[in-house]
């Protein structure tokens, strides 16, 4: 018969009676064993803890184990936790920055401003071998098929061909440099561009190199072309309507010309003459009218146009310049036959094949069909002080005057020095072509030249 446990853990705990203490005493004493030198039974709970281990040797190997995990956990907390620290510590050491060969230093406190890395644009321009116009507080870097730039002094918008979009602080553009934040270059620029843009944070060393095309063989066979692009951006406005409201400030009294030069079938004005959209050989406006402005003999213009060309000189003068006239204005197909037959000619006599010459002369006249004087909407400016038709009207007051004026009276200069792949023809600054108030403001504030323009419109 099995036994009742919990009776035997009763009887165990039953005192022993009188009898048997006195038979243990008797026991104890018979043995020949010195209990004094017998070591202290240790009670407390540190003994029972070893005791108690010493016994359950798998549990407390666990438990090791155990311990060892969170001390080793604790301890990478404790790295991972340094090196966020370190990271987000501010390295405010001088920036070092290398443009392709050449390399100078920024000081931290001129190259950040409000935690946002700035880079002078004035530098990148000059390696990227960009094209620089403008003024000193409005400046515009063209690079490869006119992709270009335009930033404002103090302004946090930029113009990246013809759309305006956030620039992320405000630049500082003057006559030394041309600050904008690095992060809008780069994003500006796009990925696999004609620039390799990299920041080393940890040494703060900011290097620009140019792209270039290779080979299968890995030779260079040129640079890559530079392009803008807003793929990155939210395009805040197309830089191409005028709004209703805007002023015009005028350096005489124009309620007499308003009609002609913001005229309502302004559409009309806006007809394309060049090598691949040619005017027929019976195309004549049927409104030409004489013009009555200084002039070196007798031209005729398309009535509006003529109009706002005289208020424009009267503007001009009463500004202190009066030594510009009228060189050319209307020609017909027939005259624009014999101006392209004679540049032929005296090509031909130089020693030149007619193809030869042919060519040269479409460098700078136009063939019958494609001169933009067919139309009686253009005029060129000449000085009393040139001889001839050249680049150096650029360098008179006539010139700056209509750089920053001649819009206002619906006139663009017709072939910019940054378009002419688009136009087809090289730099004349001393042609102007009449469009109309409202165009000629778009064209003027967008940069574009008359093709881009009407391609967009």
């Amino acid at each position: 018969m099995k036994k009742n446990k919990k009776n035997e853990a009763v009887q165990k705990e039953v005192p022993l009676s009188n009898e048997e203490l006195n038979m243990l005493r008797k026991s104890v004493a018979s043995e020949k064993v010195d209990r004094s030198k017998l070591p202290h039974y240790d009670n407390s709970d540190k003994a029972k803890f070893f005791r108690y281990v010493k016994k359950n040797k798998f549990f407390a190997a666990i438990c090791i184990l155990l311990a060892v995990c969170v001390v080793v956990l604790l301890a990478l907390c404790a790295v991972m936790a340094i090196k966020k620290a370190a990271a987000e510590r501010v390295n405010t050491d001088d920036y070092t920055v290398i443009l392709g060969d050449r390399k100078y230093t920024v000081k931290y406190k001129d190259a950040v401003r409000g935690d946002i890395l700035f880079v002078d644009m004035y530098k990148v321009a000059e390696y990227a071998q960009m094209t620089r116009t403008g003024s000193t507080s409005s400046v515009k870097f063209t690079a490869q098929n006119n992709n270009y730039l335009r930033f404002e002094n103090d302004t946090d918008t930029a113009v990246v061909n013809g759309c305006m979009v956030e620039l992320g602080a405000k630049a500082v553009v003057n006559a030394e440099v041309c600050e904008i934040p690095l992060d809008f270059l780069i994003k500006a620029m796009g990925s696999g561009n004609g620039l390799k843009i990299s920041l080393d944070k940890d040494t703060n060393t900011l290097k620009i190199t140019r792209r270039y095309y290779k080979t299968d063989d890995g030779d260079i066979t040129g640079p890559v072309e530079i392009l803008f692009n807003t793929d990155s951006f939210d395009v805040l406005q197309q830089i191409l309507r005028v709004e209703k409201d805007r002023k015009y400030e005028y350096g005489i009294n124009v309620d007499g010309y308003l009609s002609n030069i913001d005229p309502e079938n302004a559409e009309d004005y806006l007809i394309l003459a060049n090598k691949e959209t040619p005017l027929g050989s019976d195309y004549a406006p049927s409104d030409l009218v004489r013009l009555e402005c200084k002039t070196n003999r007798d031209m005729q213009l398309r009535k509006d146009a003529e109009r706002a060309l005289y208020a424009l000189m009267l503007d001009m003068a009463a500004s202190g310049i009066d030594d510009t006239f009228i060189t050319s204005a209307y020609r017909s197909y027939s005259y624009q036959v014999g101006l392209f037959d004679k540049y032929v000619g005296e090509h031909i006599s130089e020693g030149m094949t007619k193809e030869e010459a042919e060519a040269t002369a479409l460098e700078y006249s136009a063939k019958p069909g494609t001169s933009e004087h067919q139309t009686g909407l253009c005029v060129d400016f000449m000085t009393n002080s040139m001889t001839d038709l050249d680049e150096s009207f650029e360098d008179t007051a006539a010139f700056r005057w209509l750089s920053e004026n001649a819009y206002k009276y619906g006139f663009i200069l017709r072939y910019p020095p940054d378009k002419v792949d688009i136009t087809g023809y090289k730099y004349e600054p001393w042609h102007y072509r009449f469009v109309g108030r409202t165009a000629a403001t778009e064209i003027y504030e967008s940069e574009l030249c008359l093709e881009e323009y009407l391609e967009l419109n």
